[in-house]
């Protein structure tokens, strides 16, 4: 080695991520649900069109008001990075203001999923909370031990289109009151969070925008069921063209979809077709509701087993 080379240093194994400059966020990774699917069938320009609405919905707000006085961040914050299908999100946690980065990032990836379905779009992702490198203004490059979590959640687990959280970020989230608005518990937070929130029937969690749908819209319950209407043709008409593989993910989509509306519709009075719904929605609360269900074409095989069972021998 020449004498005037510097020499390599090695990191102090007992530094943590946060010593080594990195900084608490909540990350999320998030990409297009079928991309390959759309690199084969789409042309270029319609793929651009999928890809910049993903971007744009998922941008982070770094432009909306200063991040830093002097070293210390202000407000919580989110950047993003994209690349290809792909958008990685970071919401800065430790901030002079505690304004409750956790529920906020719920809000926005609520808000992004209902706007890319308005798009046709279904996206995936994993969200955490952990370490990652920002920059001092957002700059990037984005990059971490939380993202590489993010991103294999994304990856391996959230399997159909939704977007999991993490249960160590919600772990953290139940005990860390610094990630709450106010930097303390709140009941109105706890009730938002119970909104965007949702869990599988495997005990995992994600979030559950269609819950989060509930007063969402400025004209309220018709532009809700507006939404649901889009909801439920996106997948239907997925259904009718997708592979096996890819049906599997919309049938648990349609599952979840199913789920929700006969929730929304033990909120109404199915006996009364001419009262107040009528008035408002122009259609009965029945008719509306039956047309928002997706029949469940995937369930004829133990249908017609069960039939079958049932007949007596001749």
């Amino acid at each position: 080695m020449p004498k005037d080379s510097p020499t390599r240093t090695t990191a102090d194994k007992s530094q943590t991520d946060y010593d080594r400059g990195f900084e608490r966020c909540v990350v999320t990774f998030i990409d297009i649900l079928g991309y390959k699917h759309l690199l084969k069938t789409r042309h270029a320009e319609d793929i651009v069109k999928v890809v910049n609405a993903l971007r744009s919905f998922a941008a982070g707000d770094a432009d909306d008001w200063p991040n830093r006085s002097d070293e210390v961040r202000l407000y919580t914050q989110a950047f993003s990075e994209s690349v290809s299908d792909a958008v990685v999100r970071v919401r800065t946690v430790d901030t002079r203001s505690k304004d409750g980065p956790s529920v906020y990032e719920l809000i926005d990836l609520t808000s992004a999923i209902i706007e890319c379905v308005n798009q046709g779009i279904l996206i995936r992702g994993g969200m955490t909370i952990g370490p990652v490198h920002v920059g001092q203004n957002g700059e990037g490059p984005i990059f971490g031990n939380a993202m590489v979590r993010a991103y294999e959640i994304e990856e391996n687990e959230a399997v159909y289109p939704r977007i999991m959280i993490d249960d160590e970020a919600l772990q953290a989230y139940l005990q860390d009151e610094s990630l709450w608005r106010s930097g303390k518990f709140s009941s109105n937070e706890a009730q938002m969070g119970l909104l965007h929130i949702g869990v599988a029937e495997d005990g995992s969690h994600f979030v559950d925008y269609l819950r989060a749908t509930d007063g969402l819209f400025d004209d309220g319950v018709a532009g809700q069921l507006t939404f649901l209407m889009k909801h439920r043709k996106l997948i239907v008409d997925g259904l009718q063209s997708a592979d096996a593989k890819a049906r599997r993910k919309l049938v648990w989509l349609a599952n979840y979809h199913n789920k929700f509306i006969a929730e929304l519709r033990a909120q109404y009075d199915m006996s009364d077709p001419d009262g107040e719904f009528h008035e408002e929605i122009g259609v009965s609360p029945s008719d509306l509701f039956d047309s928002l269900t997706i029949e469940q074409s995937w369930t004829k095989v133990v249908t017609r087993l069960d039939e079958l069972a049932g007949v007596a021998d001749l």
